[in-house]
C-alpha cells in the first residue's frame, strides 16, 4: 500500500513539475512578442524588446542581470580580440550557448566538479587542476568564487594555467550593495551562510576590495563597476548597477 502511495505522488510531483515548465515556456513566448520593441537587448541571445519583464530575465534565454553582464564585459574589455584558448568555469547553459556562438576560439573548455550538466567537459576541482600551466588564453569566471572555500587555491590555479598576457574576466556579487570589505568568518556553520552572506551557498560576503586576493598572486587589474557606466547602457542592456566585473591580466 505504501509503495502505491509513494508511486501516486512521485508521479503527481512530476506532473506538477511538468506543468510548470510548460507555463513557463507559454509565458515566455508571450512574452517575447508581447515585449518586442527595440529599447532593450539582450546580449546573450540577441532578442529585443520595449523593456525586459518585470522579474528582468529575457524572455527568450531566460537570461538575467548578471549573465547580461559577460557579453558587455568582453566588448567593454575587449578581452576576445584574438582567437585562443578558452577555459569557462561552471557555466550555466546560457553562458555556455552565448560563448559557443559568439566568441572566437581554438578550443573551448567548461571546467565543474561536478558532470551533472551535459555541456561539461571537463570535470576537475578549481583549486587542483590537472591542467598544463600557461594552456589558456582566457578564462572566465561568474559567480563561482563566492561558493569556495580555499578561492586564494582556486585564483593560484587560474593563474598558472593562463597563459602570459591571457586575461581572466570574473564577476563575484557584492553583498551587501557596494560592500567595500570582503567579510569571511572562519568556522561559520553552514546553516548560517544566507544569515551573514545572504545565500544558503556562499561561504563569504565579497566586497569591491576583491580583486585584491588576485594581485598577491600577480595579476593586474582593470575594473568596470555597472553603477559608474551611462544609465542608458544599463538600461538598454537589462543591467543591475550593483553588479562589478575585474578583468586580471597575467
Amino acid at each position: 500500500m505504501n509503495k502505491i502511495k509513494d508511486l501516486i505522488l512521485k508521479i503527481k510531483f512530476k506532473m506538477t513539475e511538468y506543468f510548470k515548465a510548460a507555463k513557463r515556456i507559454l509565458i515566455d513566448k508571450f512574452n517575447q512578442y508581447y515585449f518586442s520593441g527595440s529599447l532593450v537587448k539582450c546580449e546573450m541571445c540577441n532578442w529585443e524588446g520595449s523593456k525586459f519583464p518585470s522579474n528582468n530575465r529575457c524572455p527568450k534565454c531566460r537570461s538575467l542581470a548578471r549573465t547580461r553582464l559577460i557579453p558587455f564585459s568582453i566588448k567593454y574589455f575587449n578581452t576576445n580580440s584574438s582567437i585562443g584558448n578558452i577555459l569557462h568555469i561552471a557555466p550555466n547553459l546560457s553562458e555556455y550557448n552565448f560563448v559557443k556562438k559568439n566568441l572566437e576560439y581554438t578550443n573551448y573548455e567548461r571546467l565543474n566538479i561536478s558532470g551533472k550538466a551535459k555541456h561539461i567537459n571537463v570535470i576537475q576541482d578549481l583549486t587542483k587542476m590537472n591542467i598544463t600551466s600557461g594552456t589558456y588564453n582566457q578564462i572566465i569566471a561568474w559567480h563561482v568564487l563566492e561558493h569556495i572555500q580555499d578561492d586564494q587555491k582556486a585564483i593560484r590555479e587560474m593563474y598558472r594555467v593562463l597563459k602570459k598576457g591571457g586575461e581572466l574576466l570574473l564577476s563575484v556579487p557584492i553583498y551587501p550593495k557596494n560592500n567595500h570589505k570582503t567579510i569571511e568568518i572562519p568556522g561559520l556553520p553552514r546553516k548560517k551562510y544566507k544569515e551573514v552572506h545572504g545565500h544558503f551557498d556562499h561561504c563569504r560576503s565579497c566586497g569591491l576590495d576583491y580583486f585584491k586576493r588576485f594581485e598577491r598572486e600577480g595579476f593586474k587589474t582593470k575594473t568596470l563597476n555597472v553603477s559608474e557606466l551611462d544609465y542608458s547602457q544599463i538600461k538598454k542592456y537589462g543591467l543591475s548597477d550593483s553588479h562589478t566585473v575585474w578583468n586580471f591580466t597575467k
